[in-house]
């Protein structure tokens, strides 16, 4: 779900024109909420950021 949300929003043909609610509404089968869809874009950043060594850890 989290490859399929970033190529759907981000690295779509029509990407810059292709909003978050085009895409929880109308791209997934079957729609999900908005707040699932923000939960599963976190979730992706996340991993990416981690496969990309950018992940900050916080330290207290």
């Amino acid at each position: 779900m989290e490859r399929f949300l970033i190529e759907e929003r981000y690295m779509a043909k029509d990407a810059e024109y292709t909003s978050d609610y085009q895409v929880y509404c109308f791209k997934f089968q079957p729609a999900i909420s908005e707040k699932t869809y923000s939960k599963i874009r976190w979730k992706a950043f996340y991993k990416l950021a981690l496969n990309l060594n950018l992940a900050i850890t916080k330290g207290y």
